[in-house]
């Protein structure tokens, strides 16, 4: 924004529908093992059940996330604007076709349109990550790493428009179907975020010595919130 004749800056304002906010909540478990299973553990079976248990707690952020955009369908949860994060009045769902050099191409297009949320700024995004189900991978990759157009009927003849697009490709179990989603780099345009209480990222593990009881046991916790404050830095798309 210009400053005027004196030099002055003007004040901007965030619209109410562009603020998002994400609740905390604890997620945790404890182990309790007998003094008598650990000595009989000749295994060391049980030495590692608090790794394990950490790396559950990890990876609950992960079930959380994709949770989070099953939602409604698959179009996410529903943002202060009223919409679904995935919606045809924020511009980010593209027509549903089967993944491809085209159908990919086009999605790009539909980002890089994203306006900010004045209107008045192309943002220019491009796609850094694609997430699809796991079934779709090997043909993401084969799209995303081939010399020649994916779709074309003399592949050899025409470069591929869409090539080395996507910096990583993530295909997961945890989405079903055909549909895909197209994430700009978190660092430019976040759309999901995980918010950790105080900042601790690690799971809180915790030791207790039984007193009555003779044994030991152990606490593992997170406290996290997940939630999606911008729409703009992702697309997707039903697939077919």
């Amino acid at each position: 924004m210009p400053l005027n004749e004196s030099g002055e800056f003007a004040n901007k304002s965030i619209p109410d529908a562009e603020r998002q906010s994400i609740t905390a909540s604890t997620k945790g478990c404890i182990i309790g093992l007998s003094r008598q299973a650990l000595i009989n553990d000749d295994m060391g079976a049980f030495s590692t059940l608090a790794t394990a248990y950490g790396r559950a707690a990890r990876l609950s952020i992960e079930v959380d996330v994709y949770a989070l955009l099953a939602q409604n369908g698959g179009l996410g949860p529903v943002m202060n604007d009223g919409n679904t994060l995935f919606h045809a009045s924020h511009g980010n769902i593209t027509a549903g076709a089967a993944i491809g050099s085209n159908a990919i191409d086009a999605d790009r297009v539909a980002m890089a349109n994203q306006k900010d949320p004045s209107g008045n700024e192309v943002l220019a995004l491009r796609p850094a990550v694609l997430v699809l189900p796991i079934g779709l991978g090997g043909t993401a990759r084969q799209i995303n790493n081939g010399q020649f157009d994916f779709d074309a009927a003399n592949k050899f003849q025409i470069p591929n428009k869409v090539g080395g697009l996507f910096r990583d490709i993530v295909d997961t179990p945890r989405i079903a179907g055909t549909r895909r989603y197209l994430f700009a780099d978190a660092g430019v345009a976040p759309t999901i975020e995980v918010a950790f209480l105080d900042g601790q990222q690690q799971p809180y593990l915790d030791i207790q010595q039984g007193w009555r009881i003779d044994g030991v046991e152990w606490k593992v916790r997170m406290d996290y919130g997940v939630g999606a404050i911008d729409f703009r830095g992702a697309i997707t798309n039903a697939g077919a």
